[in-house]
């Protein structure tokens, strides 16, 4: 009889446990890892030295996999095989390290660290992958062979690959000691068919998929938990969700949505994350009417305003709202319309405004990063504007900076990392790492030329160059 080897895999979120237990993607992996007979998948967590499943060490594992959902948890990658006594450049150990999640779609920051990228959605390759591993084990050029693998050494050109019929898969997952409470995770939708210009997610998670009512009361009904949490894009655009959300609260579940779109927000779906015990929810106007066109966020004052009326008049008290600042064309009197907009929503308003981030894949791409010292201008414009009608929060500046060269770097900026995290990972780090590289610190961040070859093109993630250079056209031309 054949004998089968058995192959140890870490799992590892370069975060927080508690954020990490919030992403699907990650459970969704640790379930599949462990459904193949041969394979004992453990996890590991930034804050958490050991597995959590046997207390084993990482360095004792055959296999190595991170989820990379944020630029710079990239640091924390290198963090965590560090204090594990295991090398940073993946020339130099045993273990085969890969890396998955969405920051992917442009490996190369990492590429000199990392032996293989997934690049798309994990129920489509993983399981190939392992089946194949215990095959080859550490033989890179064999996972090239299996579609959305991008394998460093190979610099192999990669497509995207994604599950094409949500129902085919649905992951069944309880989380505990997590922002959502205690809660069953389900995913309604994945994908986004908006096209907001900014958004890397709303390109490379195309198209819009929809898991059908019917399979998801099927997995309904086996749920222990009394709270669900419902997934997606943008959940209120599921085509059914006042049907799903009405037989939910009759069969007396709460729900919880973690950020809703104004122009699809309905009277049902208020009323059943009130009777849920939710006085707050989320939405991201992102700026006023006219910026919201360039970026292609087509909702109207109007809209929001009426979304924010009915949540009020429904019993939500509290609003939380995303502001962007940097946007293409911005002016001092967009920045006065928006603070008009909020002081017409009743209620407490929390606001969270971000420095616009150009990523790969987008129509916003080849903008530049605006200089900190203009953002908290800006800031301080609409700090004024506000008249302290609401509270404000801004994103660490010098974080976004970072976050903005990460996102856009090439393989050259792995040296500069390396360097930059051996000297402290601030921005200091950074600055001093740039200088010794002999890289203009604001290299990565600049505006870049339409037409020069960008570090990610080698990924394709299903959306022509030429369909974001249109769309970065008409986003200009206002």
């Amino acid at each position: 009889m054949l004998m089968v080897r058995k192959i140890r895999v870490a799992l590892v979120y370069p975060n927080l446990y508690r954020v990490a237990m919030t992403n699907l993607g990650f459970h969704i992996v640790y379930t599949l890892a462990n459904s193949l007979e041969n394979i004992q998948c453990e996890r590991f967590f930034l804050d958490k030295q050991r597995s959590l499943e046997t207390g084993a060490r990482l360095k004792d594992f055959d296999l190595i996999l991170f989820s990379w959902q944020f630029e710079l948890d990239c640091l924390n990658i290198l963090e965590i095989l560090h204090r594990n006594h295991i090398p940073l450049r993946r020339e130099n150990r045993k273990q085969l390290i890969a890396l998955g999640g969405p920051c992917t779609v442009n490996p190369m920051p990492l590429k000199k660290f990392i032996d293989l990228f997934f690049i798309g959605e994990a129920e489509v390759n993983i399981i190939p992958f392992l089946k194949l591993y215990s095959e080859v084990g550490k033989e890179l050029n064999a996972f090239a062979e299996i579609d959305g693998i991008f394998v460093s050494e190979l610099n192999n050109s990669t497509k995207r690959v994604y599950l094409k019929n949500l129902d085919e898969y649905i992951p069944k997952v309880e989380v505990e000691d997590t922002a959502f409470g205690e809660a069953f995770l389900l995913e309604v939708s994945r994908g986004c068919n908006r096209g907001c210009r900014f958004c890397m997610a709303g390109y490379t998670f195309r198209p819009k998929r929809e898991r059908s009512i019917e399979k998801l009361f099927e997995i309904i009904d086996t749920i222990r938990k009394r709270k669900i949490c419902l997934l997606g894009a943008s959940v209120s655009d599921y085509s059914n969700i006042d049907e799903l959300c009405e037989k939910l609260c009759k069969r007396n579940f709460l729900i919880s949505i973690p950020s809703l779109r104004a122009d699809t927000l309905t009277e049902a779906l208020v009323e059943a994350l009130v009777k849920s015990g939710q006085r707050s929810i989320t939405l991201a106007p992102e700026a006023n009417e006219r910026l919201r066109n360039i970026i292609k966020k087509n909702i109207s004052d109007e809209q929001f305003l009426k979304a924010c009326n009915i949540s009020f008049e429904k019993g939500i008290k509290n609003f939380k709202l995303y502001f962007i600042l940097g946007l293409p064309t911005e002016s001092e009197e967009d920045l006065k319309e928006e603070a008009e907009l909020v002081k017409k929503i009743k209620g407490r308003k929390k606001l969270s405004i971000n420095p616009l981030i150009p990523k790969p894949h987008t129509p916003f791409q080849w903008l530049a990063f605006e200089e900190i010292s203009e953002i908290k201008r800006r800031l301080k414009l609409f700090r004024k504007y506000m008249q302290g009608k609401a509270e404000i929060e801004i994103e660490n500046l010098k974080k976004a900076f970072l976050q903005a060269t990460i996102s856009r770097g090439d393989e050259k900026l792995g040296d500069i990392i390396e360097k930059a995290f051996y000297y402290g990972k601030g921005m200091g780090a950074f600055r001093r790492a740039f200088k010794e590289e002999g890289v203009s610190f604001d290299y990565y961040v600049r505006a870049i030329s339409i037409d020069e070859k960008l570090p990610w093109d080698v990924i394709d993630v299903g959306v022509k160059k030429e369909f974001l250079k249109k769309e970065y056209e008409r986003a200009l031309s206002g």
